[in-house]
């Protein structure tokens, strides 16, 4: 066994290896096979899963290459997406785990997402990442 991840550290030298954008693709790959098996259609379904194995054929090709200033080029041009997605999909979950004792505000000025406690009435909610200061009525 040691042996194996000796010649496999030393075939990977040099390569790209796994970025944010191939955990993308291999997510994006499992999500669009699962779509396909819902069609009835199967020319439909057929398609979706080409696309589906092209997606993982690019991100093996990706993780295998040695052109490492455009694999890195092509994550930094994808990053602040997935950052987004991924954000969207954090503050989706807090919003839904914490409905009853939480509200979620945007700051007016800097868009920060802020929690403030659940109780009625007026609050005067300070953003902890400008300073801005704003009126809020919970009912």
């Amino acid at each position: 066994m040691r042996n194996f991840l000796y010649k496999f550290s030393n075939f990977m030298q040099g390569r790209n290896g796994f970025d944010e954008l191939n955990g993308a693709l291999i997510v994006l790959s499992l999500i669009v096979s699962i779509v396909a098996r819902c069609f009835w259609n199967w020319r439909v379904s057929l398609i979706l899963q080409f696309v589906s194995l092209a997606l993982l054929g690019w991100a093996v090709f990706r993780f295998l290459s040695t052109n490492l200033y455009r694999r890195s080029a092509e994550n930094r041009i994808v990053k602040p997406v997935i950052g987004g997605v991924v954000g969207w999909f954090k503050l989706t979950y807090k919003r839904l785990r914490d409905g009853r004792t939480h509200r979620y505000y945007k700051c007016p000025k800097c868009k920060a997402q802020l929690r403030v406690k659940n109780i009625k009435g007026k609050h005067t909610i300070r953003c902890p990442k400008c300073g801005n200061k704003f009126e809020k009525t919970i009912r």
